[in-house]
Formats: C-alpha cells, sequence, structure tokens
C-alpha cells in the first residue's frame, strides 16, 4: 500500500467515527465564527442541513468559503498537544428542496439520525449543504503531519519543518 493509499485509509477510518464537525465560516463582516453541525458523508462530501437562527447558514449563502475540522476526542488522546485532527478546506454548495439531491440526501439524513430529520427537513428555515473538500491536513502526531488536496488525493506531502529549513539555506 503506497504512502497516499495508508493516509487516505487512516482519515477515512477517522472521519467514520464522528457524527458532528466543527465548522467555521465567515461573518459578513469577515469574522470568523466557529460552529459545529452533524453531518452525512455522501460522495466525497460532508453535507450539512442547517437552520438560519445558526450563523453558519447565512454566512454559507453570503461566502461559501468554510473549514471543516475533525479533531480526537482530549479523553482519548495520549498526548493534549498532539490530538490527532483532520482539517478540510471546502467550498459550500446549497440544494433547494425541490431537487433530487434534497431528497436523497434527507433519506440519509434520517438513516443516520432518526426521526428528528422528519421535524427539521419540514422546518421552512432550515437548508441543506455540500462541504466539497478542496485540500487539508492530516496530523496524525508530533512530526507527522500531511498536506494534501481534495479529498485526500494522491498527493499527500510530510511537513517537516526541520528539512523545510535546511532547504531555505
Amino acid at each position: 500500500m503506497s504512502l497516499d493509499e495508508e493516509l487516505k485509509a487512516e482519515c477515512e477510518k477517522f472521519i467514520a467515527g464522528f457524527r458532528s464537525v466543527l465548522l467555521s465560516t465567515l461573518n459578513p463582516d469577515g469574522s470568523p465564527d466557529l460552529s459545529y453541525t452533524p453531518f452525512v458523508d455522501h460522495d466525497q462530501r460532508f453535507f450539512i442541513l442547517t437552520s438560519h437562527l445558526s450563523a453558519h447558514t447565512g454566512n454559507l449563502i453570503h461566502d461559501p468559503r468554510a473549514t471543516v475540522l475533525f479533531i480526537e476526542d482530549e479523553n482519548a488522546c495520549g498526548q493534549i498537544y498532539a490530538r490527532r485532527r483532520l482539517r478540510f478546506q471546502c467550498e459550500a454548495e446549497q440544494y433547494a428542496r425541490d431537487t433530487a439531491t434534497w431528497d436523497e440526501l434527507i433519506n440519509l439524513f434520517s438513516e443516520r439520525f432518526g426521526d428528528i430529520i422528519d421535524t427539521l427537513s419540514a422546518l421552512p428555515d432550515f437548508e441543506l449543504f455540500a462541504l466539497q473538500p478542496l485540500g487539508g491536513q492530516w496530523v496524525k502526531g508530533f512530526g507527522k503531519a500531511f498536506d494534501f488536496s481534495g479529498r485526500m488525493q494522491a498527493d499527500a506531502t510530510h511537513l517537516n519543518p526541520k528539512k523545510e529549513k535546511t532547504q531555505r539555506r
């Protein structure tokens, strides 16, 4: 198995352990907003069903740039400074209620989260977004950080500060 395949498998397994994601968006004034939202992982994208009562919904409508973060639970990590984490820079796409994508994803949300989705999807202030990963970073410990494009495509780059300093001289 190549390094790219190994990292992709690790990342996909890590994502599978989460039901929600930390979500960073930009407020209209350009300031950052951080929240969380449940998600469905489908078709290499993260789908979210969010209310207009959440700042991130309006933020995504105004500016589709977002960052999602999956991070190891503090109680499960061996070293607080080296929590495993996976971050994706994303672009959001909104889906209208009268689309096949809405119907398909609401069914997937119902399978994952239960009857609450019947209520939430019927409320007029809920919106469906797909967060398309553009690139990101997987940190699995000290000296074990990797950048990649898309959703962990075959171009992982090991980040090594000592190596970069040597190359700059």
